[in-house]
Order: C-alpha cells, then structure tokens, then sequence
C-alpha cells in the first residue's frame, strides 16, 4: 500500500491486508507458533467499541510518564501520527499498562477514523467509549478511565518500536483483532501465515460440515486421515 504522509489519504488497495482480515487470531497465533515466532499475542487487551475483525499494518506510539520538569522531544506526536494516517493503519499504542490516563477520546478516534485507520490497539485506557463505538472505530484496550492522558504521561515519540501488551511491536509490523484479542505478524512471516491460514480455514470448514452432519468428533476434528480424499474433493471445490 502506498504511504501518504503529507496528510492526503492513501486509496490504495492492500491484497495482503483483505486477506489478512479472514484470518482468525486464534490462527494466527497457532501459525506464527509454528513458525518459530511465539510471543506476538498482546497480552490483556480486550475490545472495547466492536467485534469485528481488524487487519492493518501497524504506526507506533510510546508515552512515558510526566515528569514535571521534563518536556517531549516534541509536542502533539500523537496528534500528528493520527493525521497522517493511511487507509488500514493500526495505531499501536504502548502506555505502559498505565490506567489512570486516556490515551485516547472520541476526537481523536474521529480523526482517525475519517482518515481510513482500521482500528487502535492500546497498552492502556481509553474514554469515550460509547462516543467512539458510535464513530464506528475499532478500540482494543486494557479498559476505560474518565480523565485525560495529560495528567500524568507526556506523547513521547512515533514510529518506532514499542512493546504493546508484552509483546515487541515494530512499524510495518502487521496485526490482527478480533475477540480473541491482537497478534503482532511480522511481515517477513505473512506470506507464510496466509497461505496455512487459507489451508486451514477449508479444512476447519469441512469438519465443521461433518459434525453437522453427526460425524464423531474424533473423525471430524483433527481431520481423520479416512477423511481426506473427501476433503481434497471439498477442497477442490471450493477452489473453482
């Protein structure tokens, strides 16, 4: 997808990211797992505003805690990442777990949502939340709090790494969320991940088939091997 950040919006379509988009977390991480990449699984975070499934590459941002005699290399970072979003960006925001200061409010989320982003992902807390669910943005977070962030952290630096939930998020990281929580899929591995994720989601759809139809679970799901000439008939099928 091409980048746009001088604040006009990127219309440009991501093959990768649609894909990505039917691709359960719960796969995800299995893949990834096997893989070789084990810690991508944002620990404690929760959807707040929606429970449909986000896919997106991801923009960083780290606050720090105030300080009282220090200042933020520059001011407004998280205002400015938010207006030079690109369509299907994921705002990854590391708060440090911080609960006592909302990252983000119904403003900004509008902002973010009129310039295309799919959705946030905060190591923190949010407000608004029934404003921001009506904006129709998606919110993954570690829950709400009245007061805003400026209390007591200062929008420190963008696009660069950060740890969101425990786990290393990097820009041009891809991630995926649904209400199972978020996975960080580093870029290197998606290729990968789609392709057994696809493989995956027909098997899973054929023994789904069978248990319907009252076949046992042990011959349904894991896939028995007596089964797989009809799966690779189903398979083929599907693929038409």
């Amino acid at each position: 997808m091409a980048r746009s950040r001088a604040g006009t919006l990127s219309c440009m379509p991501d093959d990768t990211i649609a894909r990505l988009r039917d691709v359960p977390t719960a796969t995800a991480k299995q893949v990834l797992r096997e893989l070789g990449v084990d810690r991508t699984l944002m620990l404690g975070l929760r959807a707040l505003t929606s429970d449909r499934r986000i896919a997106g590459k991801a923009r960083t941002l780290r606050f720090l805690p105030l300080r009282e005699d220090a200042k933020a290399p520059s001011k407004g970072v998280n205002r400015k990442l938010i207006d030079t979003l690109d369509r299907d960006d994921v705002v990854v925001i590391d708060a440090a777990g911080n609960m006592e200061g909302a990252v983000l409010g119904d403003m900004l989320a509008a902002r973010a949502h009129a310039r295309g982003a799919a959705g946030v992902i905060a190591d923190g807390v949010i407000r608004d939340v029934d404003g921001i669910r009506d904006i129709g943005l998606a919110v993954w977070a570690r829950g709400a709090y009245p007061d805003a962030n400026s209390r007591n952290m200062l929008a420190w630096e963008t696009d660069i790494a950060v740890g969101c939930g425990g786990t290393l998020v990097q820009p041009g990281d891809y991630v995926v969320a649904d209400a199972d929580g978020a996975v960080v899929v580093p870029p290197q591995h998606v290729e990968a991940l789609l392709r057994k994720a696809e493989e995956m989601a027909l098997e899973d759809e054929f023994s789904q088939q069978l248990l319907r139809e009252g076949t046992p679970l042990d011959e349904a799901y894991p896939l028995h091997e007596s089964r797989r000439t009809e799966f690779e008939k189903f398979k083929a099928s599907r693929r038409k």
